[in-house]
């Protein structure tokens, strides 16, 4: 197969083209500032399901991250699909100020264990969010989110591997949805 090496992974042959050449993996980041109709469990829940689902015929993988009302979020895929997505993300009143932190052509996904993940870390455990805290600062009891490019990568890349748990899934209401702030594995 001259030289190409082929995905063995369902996501990543996703994301070759009709005619058998890989397409191009992009990385984009951004940060907005949400509205507060998407702060609720139940609202988040319902946006991690549906994003999840939309971006799987994607074939984009990600991670959302929810810090007070500021969203950071690292979307992977091709250039075409994650720069479509960005553009109908910034065009959606759930978002203000949306701001590209950088977009860049990558070999390789770091976020591909999940679709779309959500991770809100007003629900860290008191150790995972002190380490979090001590790292990046704090302001009006929100972990603040880093300036630096570098710094934005290595957020993202600790609340990946600190935030295991999904807090809106974890236990029922009386009408059989998630609903509450206690964590439970993904």
């Amino acid at each position: 197969r001259d030289g190409i090496s082929f995905p063995s992974t369902r996501r990543d042959r996703l994301i070759f083209s009709v005619r058998g050449l890989p397409m191009k993996l992009s990385r984009l980041i951004y940060k907005s500032i949400a509205t507060a109709e998407v702060i609720s469990n139940r609202t988040l829940r319902d946006l991690e399901d549906q994003a999840s689902a939309a971006n799987a015929e994607r074939g984009i993988s990600g991670l959302l991250v929810l810090t007070g009302n500021v969203f950071l979020q690292a979307l992977e895929g091709s250039a075409q699909e994650v720069t479509g997505l960005f553009a109908r993300i910034a065009a959606d009143k759930r978002h203000r100020a949306v701001e590209l932190v950088t977009f860049q052509t990558i070999s390789q996904r770091s976020f591909d264990d999940w679709n779309m993940r959500l991770v809100d870390l007003y629900d860290l455990p008191g150790d995972k969010r002190a380490l979090m805290v001590a790292k990046y600062g704090e302001k009006d009891g929100n972990i603040m989110l880093p300036d630096d490019e570098h710094e934005v990568y290595a957020f993202l890349f600790d609340a990946k591997h600190l935030c295991v748990t999904t807090p809106w899934k974890s236990t029922r209401d009386s009408d059989g949805t998630a609903d509450s702030v206690t964590g439970s594995s993904p």
